[in-house]
């Protein structure tokens, strides 16, 4: 989720259709530039090079968002047109083992379709896997000299990455193999074995 004002004026996302390394690129209303998802910003267009402002966002279940939420206004499924909105278009995707348009190449014990949480810091990329994140109460690392912490609410699924001064680390929620691509000289956490 990003903040769609950028320098000083509001813009426009919409779906392009279009793709670039397994991952969907947006288009702006005002300028028709293309804006990459996991890279945070426009890479083609008048707006080329512009960066987004990552908004805090989080999964979790409809239930617990209820909870939290009560007063939560849900889109009607009476749209006009003839779809199954209780059927998930994507349901067999997320069931597949390998995305579809890769040319991944992985390593050992590497799953191309592993969701991961990415981050970039002064120049330098890392992954780590949602579920090594949940199975851990809190995590530390280091990236590009400085120390982060990953606290995850297990009830929620909410992600908080800091650093050392408190301050929240932007992240990206996606699959291994779209991070790899558009970062190709990242790495993956893994314990030490």
């Amino acid at each position: 989720m990003y903040d769609r004002n950028i320098s000083g004026k509001t813009v426009t996302f919409g779906v392009s259709g279009l793709l670039y390394k397994s991952n969907l690129l947006m288009y702006d209303h005002q300028t028709s530039s293309l804006w990459s998802q996991v890279k945070r910003e426009a890479v083609t267009g008048p707006m080329t090079g512009t960066r987004l402002t990552v908004l805090p966002s989080t999964v979790m279940s409809w239930h617990e968002w209820k909870k939290r939420f009560p007063e939560t206004e849900v889109l009607s499924p009476d749209t006009g047109h003839i779809r199954d909105y209780d059927r998930d278009p994507y349901e067999n995707y997320y069931k597949r083992e390998k995305g579809l348009f890769s040319f991944f190449k992985g390593g050992p014990d590497e799953k191309e379709k592993e969701l991961i949480a990415g981050i970039t810091i002064g120049g330098e990329a890392k992954a780590y896997p949602i579920d090594l994140l949940r199975q851990e109460t809190s995590l530390s690392d280091r990236v590009s000299g400085k120390n982060i912490t990953f606290t995850l609410d297990k009830k929620t699924g909410f992600l908080i990455i800091t650093d050392s001064k408190n301050n929240n680390i932007d992240y990206i929620t996606t699959y291994w193999f779209v991070w790899k691509g558009l970062y190709p000289e990242t790495r993956i956490f893994r314990f030490n074995k």
